[in-house]
């Protein structure tokens, strides 16, 4: 197995890969909670509860969530594009 310089960086930013691709679904889940004046519950790793105002006023979005989690996930996502780095052919 050779190493060429992109696998080395993409072994190297798997990583922040994953954590950019956890914040940007995250974030999209935020702002459906908060639009939407719903709450989305994902099981031990975060609860969006988005409110209206009765009045017209303006929303609110209230977060509860698990930094451990979020980071688990993150790494559970490294491995797999890590696999695909190295083991992947050319």
């Amino acid at each position: 197995m050779r190493f060429s310089a992109g696998r080395l960086i993409l072994v190297v930013l798997s990583p922040v890969i994953a954590a950019g691709f956890v914040a940007i679904l995250l974030m999209l889940l935020a702002v459906v909670a908060t639009e939407m004046a719903t709450t989305i519950d994902i099981p031990y790793l975060v609860t969006y509860t988005g409110t209206k105002d009765p009045t017209g006023g303006g929303r609110i979005l209230v977060i509860d969530g698990s930094w451990a989690a979020a980071t688990a996930l993150t790494g559970i996502l490294t491995f797999p594009l890590i696999a695909l780095a190295l083991f992947l052919p050319d």
